[in-house]
């Protein structure tokens, strides 16, 4: 049974693409979970927390996005192929999930020193406070908030056509070459 490279292959996703695909998955959907939950149950003590965590987790995230991106391009041209004619389109939409992926935590750092108050990652300061600007924190915050929903539109867009699209019309085994071993790749 062949083991998962550490890098990518023309077949399969390797090892290290495939922990920054779940890992960040997994987070983004943590801070989804954690907003909307604030705004359908308010403040329990359960929701408080996921909330709590969003700043710490939104860091977190900043950071694997360069280090996916910096990842995704020294693999680039070992990556699995595209559907040939659909490739421009595919390019784009993985460019604006990336930007998206920057920009939402660069605009939550931003809000937060706007607003005159230290980062606090994990309980240690980070960054300290900047001069309260309640303008630019407002204008900020707005656009995390929109931008954030933008990202897990495009996130939802990206699962259905993994699924729907090459899972269940395709049948390429698109979702196979992310989650499974390249033994079952073959078959």
């Amino acid at each position: 049974m062949p083991s998962i490279a550490w890098r990518d292959t023309r077949e399969y996703y390797g090892r290290i693409s495939r922990l920054f695909h779940w890992l960040m998955a997994a987070l983004l959907l943590w801070q989804f979970a954690g907003m909307i939950a604030a705004n359908l149950v308010g403040r329990a003590p359960w929701v408080s927390f996921m909330v709590g965590s969003h700043k710490s987790i939104g860091f977190v995230l900043m950071l694997l996005i360069a280090l996916r991106a910096t990842w995704g391009l020294c693999n680039l041209s070992n990556r699995p192929p595209h559907d040939r004619g659909a490739e421009m389109l595919v390019a784009f939409g993985q460019l604006l999930l990336y930007l998206l992926m920057i920009i939402v935590p660069l605009l939550g750092l931003t809000m937060n020193w706007a607003s005159g108050r230290p980062l606090q990652v994990f309980g240690t300061q980070l960054m300290s406070g900047g001069r309260e600007m309640a303008g630019l924190a407002e204008l900020t915050a707005q656009w995390h908030v929109w931008m954030a929903w933008t990202l897990g539109v495009l996130i939802v867009g990206h699962v259905l056509l993994a699924v729907v699209w090459h899972g269940l019309i395709r049948r390429d085994d698109t979702l196979g070459k992310m989650a499974t071993r390249p033994d079952h790749l073959s078959r």
